[in-house]
């Protein structure tokens, strides 16, 4: 194969994979991948998608080796290909948030409509736990929490939280966290204990990235 034609492939197939990722129905199905495996139904349940656009878009990112599938019974389940596209992902995605000035901006207003401005990185969370001073709660759903939740923390997925309030102390700070920077279930959470007079704050980031951080 001569220079150019190498060059040409390899482009070829690079930009094959960066096509794949260049649309938000897909972009949304790989953050509900993150979380755990999941079947077509369970994508779709979630997301705005039909079935059929569903497993299109699935088919697409199979092909680009993103994803990978397993069948049991009628269902297919889809998962990650591995952690390593994991990682790749979620530093386009930081890389995104810090560089594109207009999704910072749109990030921060979603968040300072819901009191969840003064996030909790990582690090901060780690120190926070070691010293006993925080309850961990993990709001999405429970299923999610089943395949792989952050160390210590508690299951309250958002639409129970309102009736587990009473089951919550108020002598610690609550951080909650959720599938990601782009989920809103933590903010959601955090705007409601704050009105109900919790001290509360959000995750910065989410299962995934903590995942990813602890390998």
């Amino acid at each position: 194969m001569k220079g150019r034609e190498f060059k040409d492939a390899m482009y070829e197939g690079l930009a094959k994979l960066l096509k794949a990722l260049a649309n938000p129905f897909r972009l949304e199905i790989i953050e509900m991948l993150s979380q755990g495996e999941k079947s077509v139904e369970g994508i779709v349940q979630t997301t705005s998608l039909t079935f059929a656009n569903a497993s299109q878009h699935l088919q697409v990112l199979k092909n680009s080796n993103i994803v990978k599938s397993r069948k049991e019974g009628r269902y297919v389940y889809y998962s990650l290909i591995n952690n390593k596209f994991l990682s790749l992902y979620q530093h386009v995605v930081k890389y995104a948030v810090q560089e594109i000035a207009e999704l910072e901006k749109t990030l921060n207003q979603q968040r300072s409509g819901n009191n969840a401005l003064n996030a909790v990185c990582l690090g901060e969370l780690e120190t926070m736990m070691q010293n006993d001073e925080v309850l961990l709660l993990d709001v999405r759903p429970e299923i999610e929490y089943k395949f792989g939740h952050i160390t210590g923390a508690v299951s309250i997925p958002m639409n129970n939280l309102m009736t587990k309030l009473k089951g919550i102390s108020k002598d610690k700070e609550i951080v909650a966290y959720c599938r990601g920077p782009f989920c809103v279930l933590a903010d959601e959470a955090v705007k409601l204990l704050n009105e109900k007079g919790y001290n509360a704050r959000r995750l910065d980031e989410g299962y995934p990235e903590w995942k990813i951080k602890s390998l």
